[in-house]
């Protein structure tokens, strides 16, 4: 009995030390950041992929999505392709083709080229990038030539692609997504 008691004990001790360390591991995130909301990459209009089926040629194409977001592929035809990932779509597309066309096919979506981001205000070379993985602001900045002397670097919002919401003073580490608009403000002094 007394090392029923002491084994139940020790397994109190270990369940709450694991809470208390979750606990303490999402308090430190910043509930409001983006970065802590980074997902998988979703397809969208302005996206070029690749798409290629092993073995056949005649299968495989390059283009780029256009505003309805989808394509016609032989044997198969409208595959959706915004709002998903590039592995969604591969499995897809080759369930598609297993039932009626072909005996294992193995289809590859592959990124070409990602949508753009926008940045405007106090950098020194405010223009549309290309999406990058991972992008951060700090990191969108850089791409668009670092800081003017004028900017108020204290000061950065983000409008979300297809939003009219302004998200304000935004962190450095905060993510940044395609079709976003990062704003750099002017400082006053």
């Amino acid at each position: 009995m007394r090392k029923f008691i002491l084994h139940l004990v020790g397994a109190l001790l270990i369940l709450t030390s694991h809470t208390a360390l979750a606990d303490s591991s999402n308090s430190e995130q910043d509930p409001n950041s983006r970065l802590s909301q980074q997902r998988e990459y979703l397809l969208g209009p302005g996206d070029r992929v690749n798409i290629e089926v092993y073995g056949d040629q005649d299968l495989s194409m390059k283009f780029t999505i256009g505003k309805r977001g989808g394509v016609n592929f032989p044997y198969i035809g409208y595959v959706q392709l915004t709002g998903h990932t590039t592995e969604e779509i591969e499995l897809d597309m080759e369930a598609r083709l297993k039932a009626d066309y072909m005996l294992d096919p193995m289809v590859t979506v592959q990124m070409t080229s990602f949508r753009k981001f926008f940045i405007t205000g106090e950098v020194e070379d405010p223009d549309g990038y290309e999406y990058e993985p991972q992008l951060t602001v700090e990191k969108a900045i850089a791409l668009a030539g670092g800081f003017t002397d004028r900017a108020d670097r204290d000061d950065i919002n983000i409008r979300p692609s297809g939003s009219t919401e302004l998200l304000e003073n935004v962190n450095l580490t905060d993510a940044v997504y395609p079709g976003d608009v990062v704003i750099v403000e002017q400082s006053f002094f």
